[in-house]
């Protein structure tokens, strides 16, 4: 069928198995989650784009299990399709704030990934709250002016990156002001400068860009994976950029 058209339960992992990249399905799928907190921490829906990559399951678990309602579209969706689906809605605008739009991890260029470049410009352009995830962190730094390169491959390991000045003042990532961050790398593309419309956030000892966020859209960008175990305070991350950038563009 149709990604456009389809809709269906998502049968999710449970967290012990989440710890292994799963299989994504092909079709537009939803599920809800309830964290047992007040639903005002963090944002009424997840619209994520699953650029392809075996821990897209593991980003679902993850947003479930921090209360919110996800819907999931592959990039070969027109962009469009995606847009549409983070329109506010009632419940959206109850709360007060906009669905925050999750670009997932994915294999290649992000030049090379469906709709994702088409998708992230939109965003910046019309501040549609933006969290991109390897893939998506290195389309957001394409999209804003700048290159992605080689810097050799790292893969399924634990590094420390430093937090920089700007990271330790962020609001949203007020959770790595103690000090640097253990977190798993996949990728063997990145960045070590940024174009003039991002900050650094958080980079390797070595200068490669590990988080940003854009001045003055709602757009944070994750280099590093806070949905593997390797990051172990992925989750809190994942909880307090969502609470933000939903906070930021209201409905």
């Amino acid at each position: 069928m149709d990604d456009a058209t389809t809709t269906e339960p998502m049968t999710a992992p449970t967290a012990q198995e989440s710890q292994e990249p799963q299989e994504p399905s092909e079709h537009l799928q939803e599920r809800s989650g309830h964290s047992g907190h007040d639903d005002q921490a963090g944002p009424s829906r997840v619209v994520l784009l699953d650029n392809r990559d075996s821990f897209v399951y593991n980003l679902v678990d993850q947003f479930a299990s921090l209360g919110s309602q996800i819907e999931v579209y592959r990039n070969h969706v027109s962009a469009s399709l995606v847009l549409e689906a983070l329109e506010p809605g009632d419940q959206d605008r109850r709360a007060g704030r906009r669905p925050v739009l999750c670009l997932s991890p994915g294999p290649g260029h992000p030049r090379d990934s469906g709709c994702l470049m088409e998708l992230v410009s939109t965003a910046v352009e019309q501040g549609i709250p933006l969290l991109g995830i390897c893939l998506g962190f290195q389309a957001l730094v394409e999209a804003c002016g700048g290159e992605i390169a080689p810097v050799g491959p790292v893969h399924g390991r634990s590094h420390r990156v430093e937090v920089t000045a700007e990271g330790r003042a962020d609001g949203a990532l007020g959770v790595l002001a103690g000090g640097p961050l253990d977190v798993a790398r996949y990728h063997s593309l990145g960045t070590r400068d940024l174009p003039e419309d991002l900050t650094c956030l958080a980079r390797t000892d070595d200068g490669i860009v590990m988080a940003a966020r854009h001045r003055s859209a709602p757009a944070i960008g994750l280099q590093f994976h806070p949905e593997s175990i390797l990051t172990p305070q992925g989750p809190a991350l994942l909880k307090a950029i969502t609470a933000d950038l939903g906070a930021t563009a209201r409905a």
